[in-house]
């Protein structure tokens, strides 16, 4: 089935933010006291916060210690980017430099909001090149579930198959790949496993992933 719309994953995908919220997800649970292993952390990558919640607390050993610890990280995240802002992933406007060229509508598939992240976007100089944002606020269960790629598709008036989704977490890959979405996945904090790997295309970087569009 020809690809006609290509969903972007935003943190890990566009913007080098993951390792932003890697720092402060560490930072904000050692300030209170609380045990979070990095690993622990690299499992909440665009994670539906019903399941986030479960694993934080099961790995601090309290209940609770999610919305204390991620109260804390969002607090560390405004004093950030009150005087930062993320950076573009290598290759993301050449690669939407030469989507233009293509017949594909371009959408955003996040766990973020627009109010949240557009700002940066239209920043960094690449807001234009986008057709819509699609953010799991509007439905019910956050990645890993499909709930937003199946947003994404049906406000997009498409079948699943003739989307293709870009993505870097392995929740972000289940949860296109559970919707019937064709998915590429380039990596940013870990790598494919082989269960992954049954579920999508592996790209070297984002420019790759045009190889994968037909």
């Amino acid at each position: 089935m020809r690809t006609k719309a290509i969903l972007f994953d935003l943190d890990g995908v566009i913007l080098d933010s993951e390792k932003v919220y890697r720092q402060f997800w560490l930072q904000a649970a050692e300030e209170l006291g609380l045990p979070l292993k990095e690993e622990v952390v690299l499992r909440l990558r665009s994670c539906d916060a019903s399941i986030a919640r479960e694993i934080v607390d099961t790995a601090a050993g309290q209940a609770g210690a999610y919305d204390r610890i991620r109260a804390r990280r969002r607090g560390l995240m405004k004093e950030f980017l009150s005087e930062h802002t993320f950076e573009l992933k290598p290759g993301v406007k050449a690669f939407l430099e030469k989507c233009g060229d293509l017949p594909v509508r371009k959408v955003i598939v996040t766990s973020s909001t627009p109010e949240e992240k557009m700002p940066a976007l239209e920043r960094l100089g690449i807001g234009q090149y986008f057709d819509g944002f699609v953010s799991v606020k509007e439905v019910k269960r956050g990645k890993p579930f499909p709930d937003v790629y199946l947003f994404a598709c049906s406000r997009l008036g498409m079948d699943p198959g003739e989307c293709l989704a870009i993505e870097d977490s392995p929740n972000g890959v289940r949860s296109a790949y559970d919707a019937g979405v064709k998915v590429v996945m380039v990596p940013d904090l870990t790598g494919p496993t082989d269960e992954l790997r049954r579920m999508c295309r592996v790209a070297d970087g984002i420019e790759a992933v045009m190889d994968f569009i037909t």
